[in-house]
């Protein structure tokens, strides 16, 4: 790979005096645009007793607003030929539109209707809150939720990162209309926010069409830092008992911010430990000792130190305690070793044609923006050094951040296992029990640092969806 193209793209940056922000790209040659409006309010900022407000609240961003009423927003986008949807993570939400090009205006005006002119009408309250609660319901079904969620509650004890995304049902039972007025009044406005529109624009109209309606709108609270996580002072465990018939395992491991060089080469260590079929963990646990039906390794950062995690699912009869067993020797041969000279050529590649893909259509173009304008120090300017980082990245330094991360003494371990009478004896009883099949199932390789992954248990919101 070379680091020769220009990979920062022509951005036009517009700064409002209320701190609002917007960055305009314009690419042809398509007549279509996408809109993302990104609110820097996610879990994190929620304090203890309305956990899940943020999420709940991006549903209630359309169920009208002073000008547009209930059902307008989608049926204004569907008759234009248009798309719209949100989604909430720990440290933002976004709403985002693709509209043709002549008519993409309207998602400006339907932003600017929302930021501050909600309606939040607690019948609308009431009825939404049933559906909140039908999503949270049909999550814990999920079987990799409880494990991941129980794997973040170890990892961050002290830290909102603890409290999963969607909340907790008691804190949204007993959450209020005027609960959730009061956490918008003090979150969404101009100075909290930033607006990322990529297309086929004239720049020059786009930012004086934003400036007429946001410049006005008056500033939010600001955001408050977090309590930082203390290092973790050993190992934590934990094991749920669980209705489903298979076991699940999950291994988490303290890491570093988005966008720091750690990142990166945890990025390349993810995919040589477990993101591939020619990863090692696959090749052991899959292929040879048959012990596995799936493993994904997820390098998760964020704005605050993040972790990386091991997620496996166990083929029936085999224990825990071996699987993890082999997973420590592969993590420690991964710090003696490095990554081998060819698959970490591989990887380089992978990971630059996903880095590139993305800026395939408008909307993911325009979400590759924001990604990095909301999650790391530099902003979208952080662009331009992505693919030239992953290039400078030597095998030294790969074993040295593996070593500094990879430590099981600092570590979260989850088992998921079957609660007894489901699938016969609960997982932790068949200790060193091991019955090979045909393996099934694949690791799949994920890469790209502007690429928000869907992770295993992770509330993305979305209207209800």
């Amino acid at each position: 790979m070379t680091a020769t193209a220009n990979l920062l793209p022509d951005v036009e940056v517009v700064e409002l005096e209320n701190g609002f922000k917007a960055l305009l790209l314009e690419r042809g040659p398509l007549p279509v645009v996408a809109s993302v409006l990104w609110y820097r309010v996610g879990s994190r900022d929620e304090h203890t007793g309305e956990t899940g407000v943020s999420h709940f609240l991006e549903h209630m961003m359309f169920k009208g607003t002073q000008r547009y009423a209930k059902g307008q927003i989608d049926l204004t986008t569907a008759k234009m030929g248009g798309s719209n949807n949100a989604f909430t993570d720990n440290d933002g939400t976004a709403y985002y539109f693709t509209l043709a090009a002549d008519r993409w205006e309207q998602a400006l005006e339907i932003e600017a209707s929302r930021m501050r002119d909600c309606l939040l009408d607690p019948l609308e309250f009431a009825s939404e809150k049933n559906v909140v609660l039908e999503e949270l319901a049909m999550g814990e079904d999920d079987p990799w939720r409880p494990l991941y969620q129980a794997a973040e509650s170890l990892l961050y004890q002290v830290h909102p990162y603890h409290h999963p995304v969607i909340g907790y049902r008691q804190d949204l039972e007993r959450l209020s209309a005027q609960g959730m007025r009061d956490y918008y009044a003090r979150h969404y406005g101009p100075n909290r926010a930033f607006l990322v529109v990529v297309g086929a624009i004239d720049k020059a109209r786009a930012a004086t069409r934003i400036r007429e309606l946001f410049g006005s709108m008056p500033r939010a609270i600001e955001r408050q830092e977090p309590l930082s996580e203390p290092a973790p002072m050993g190992e934590r465990r934990a094991v749920l008992r669980t209705p489903h018939s298979v076991t699940r395992m999950c291994i988490g491991f303290p890491t570093c911010r988005m966008g720091e060089r750690d990142d990166y080469v945890l990025d390349l260590l993810a995919h040589d430990l477990g993101n591939s079929k020619n990863s090692r963990l696959y090749r052991r646990l899959v292929l040879k000792e048959e012990l596995l039906t799936e493993i994904n390794v997820m390098n998760e950062t964020r704005q605050y130190p993040g972790a990386l995690l091991v997620l496996c699912e166990l083929r029936d009869g085999v224990a825990p305690a071996v699987v993890e067993a082999m997973v420590r020797q592969e993590v420690q041969g991964l710090i003696e070793e490095g990554v081998a000279k060819k698959d970490l050529a591989r990887i380089r590649a992978q990971i630059r044609a996903s880095f590139l893909f993305q800026d395939e259509a408008v909307l993911d173009s325009a979400m590759k923006l924001a990604r990095f304008e909301a999650g790391t120090p530099e902003g979208y300017r952080t662009l331009a050094t992505v693919l030239p980082t992953y290039d400078s990245i030597t095998n030294k330094e790969l074993r040295e951040v593996a070593a500094k991360y990879f430590d099981f003494d600092r570590a979260a371990v989850v088992w998921a296992v079957p609660a007894a009478g489901k699938g016969g004896k609960s997982a932790s009883a068949k200790k060193g029990k091991v019955a090979p099949k045909k393996a099934k199932g694949a690791a799949e390789a994920k890469s790209g640092k502007a690429k928000k992954k869907a992770k295993a248990g992770k509330q993305k919101g979305g209207k209800g969806a």
